[in-house]
């Protein structure tokens, strides 16, 4: 048998050069024409659309809650007191006009304005050139049918509670300013709220309308599509029944607000929506923002808030 050469020393230092050097090559091409891993971009939530395209589910299922609208995203984080000055015609959202009878409340007193404290805020709009308007009014503005007074504004009242009848009624007439009062249907007379009669005796005043805020004050976003509807038609048909004044207008409880309920209250004849989120309206919507006023408002931060 023939014997198999023997490597030498330097011939098989010069192999194993070879060999680490082939590796190095072959390991290096490999990182070099791997691709690189795609990572593909997160998706954006979806945004409220206009009314156009907010199409209503096809079943009376449990709807998909959407985001609120870009608005109350901002109003999330904004200042209390706006430190710029705001565009459009500002809209005030009230809830009670009353001293709050537990200062432990916490979320009481955040809704809650003393009738001293209002007192002072409606002198001071009476007192220097605002013009209290009500929906229907800016509607016919932003639609050119009315002209614009030099300081419009609206102010709201949700909710229908009793001190507005006490507290509230009396200083609007005292310097005869208007409003609008949201009313959840379904609440009228009980306790806390007002009835029947004292909306009407309010309404014979000329100067409060009377807007929807559903039957029970519902958050549209969390119930069945076929509940969204129930809330929306009974309310509305029920108070344009007993005040025998058309129902244009609705706000959204804790101004929860999707796609399907903006289509739903376009369905029964709304032609205006309100929010809770932080802004001034700019023209006919069924997202309109509104500026909260409450009991830790000082007048000179109202005065801000409303130039």
């Amino acid at each position: 048998m023939a014997k198999k050469p023997r490597l030498t020393s330097n011939k098989l230092l010069l192999s194993l050069v070879l060999g680490v050097s082939s590796f190095s090559l072959v390991l290096g091409m490999g990182l070099i024409l791997a691709p690189k891993q795609y990572l593909p971009p997160k998706r954006l939530p979806p945004m409220i659309q206009s009314v156009a395209a907010a199409v209503p589910p096809t079943n009376t299922a449990q709807t998909k809650t959407l985001p609120p609208p870009p608005a109350v995203l901002a109003a999330q984080t904004a200042p209390q007191t706006p430190s710029v000055v705001m565009t459009g015609i500002p809209i005030l959202m009230y809830h009670y006009v009353g001293n709050n009878p537990n200062p432990k409340d916490k979320a009481r007193y955040a809704l809650s304005v003393s009738p001293d404290q209002f007192e002072a805020q409606m002198a001071y709009l009476s007192q220097n050139g605002y013009t209290t308007i009500s929906l229907d009014t800016l509607y016919a503005i932003f639609n050119k049918q009315s002209a614009k007074p030099a300081k419009p504004i609206v102010l709201t009242f949700d909710d229908g509670y009793i001190d507005f009848y006490y507290n509230a009624f009396p200083i609007l007439s005292k310097y005869h300013l208007s409003a609008v009062e949201f009313i959840p249907t379904g609440l009228v007379g009980k306790p806390a709220y007002m009835t029947w009669d004292m909306i009407k005796q309010i309404q014979g005043s000329g100067l409060v309308t009377f807007e929807a805020h559903t039957v029970n004050h519902t958050n549209l976003t969390s119930v069945a599509y076929q509940q969204v509807l129930t809330e929306l038609q009974t309310s509305k048909n029920d108070l344009a029944k007993q005040t025998g004044y058309p129902v244009n207008f609705i706000a959204y409880p804790y101004g929860s607000v999707n796609n399907a309920v903006v289509a739903a209250a376009v369905k029964f004849g709304f032609v205006g929506g309100l929010g809770t989120w932080l802004s001034r309206a700019t023209g006919p919507s069924m997202v309109m923002p509104r500026i909260r006023i409450n009991g830790s408002l000082s007048l000179a931060n109202f005065i801000a808030k409303v130039r």
